[in-house]
């Protein structure tokens, strides 16, 4: 009989402790993924940061410097050639231009896969099939997610960045156009 009671009282205290091995593996794992989530989270709201510069930027030429070139254009096909109104016109539109190129540059620095590197993951997991179903399955649906919406905002801002390219670019056409006759 008091073997069996011994026998039951090890088996309790293994089964506690293999339960308690358990749950301790669990909360460590647990642990890791908040962690990496947390930082993919911190690199989201990062690149957020900079998107929201890229987007001042953009607006500033939209509010400022477009009109202004616009304005600067117009008066010179209106005006007779005057070289000090040429170059002041080409200086313009160059100094815009180069702005566009600089906040374009900014915007392409903008890269989703740091989220999804900061999650501990391969930064081509969006793109594989595989890899992104494991991912979400893992419990990181969220950082794909806060990827998308950098991929998606980041895509706008360089649509909008390059219409205003288009547009100096036919104003400077439109300039050359005018000093050519």
């Amino acid at each position: 009989m008091s073997w069996i009671r011994v026998a039951a009282a090890i088996g309790v205290v293994v089964g506690a402790g293999a339960g308690l091995y358990i749950t301790t593996k669990y909360l460590q794992n647990n642990h890791k993924q908040v962690q990496r989530i947390r930082n993919a989270k911190r690199k989201y709201r990062d690149l957020l940061a900079q998107l929201s510069e890229s987007k001042k930027t953009l607006n500033r030429i939209d509010s400022m410097l477009l009109p202004e070139a616009e304005q600067v254009v117009e008066l010179q096909t209106n005006v007779t050639t005057d070289s000090r109104i040429d170059e002041k016109s080409r200086k313009v539109l160059l100094e815009i231009g180069e702005e566009i190129l600089r906040l374009m540059e900014n915007i392409d620095s903008v890269a989703p896969a740091l989220i999804v590197e900061a999650a501990g993951l391969e930064p081509w997991t969006e793109h594989d099939l595989d890899l992104k179903q494991s991912a979400i399955r893992q419990g990181y649906g969220v950082v794909l997610e806060l990827a998308g919406d950098v991929r998606a905002i980041r895509k706008s801002l360089i649509q909008k960045a390059e219409r205003r390219a288009k547009r100096i670019d036919t104003l400077k056409s439109k300039l050359e156009r005018h000093t050519q006759v």
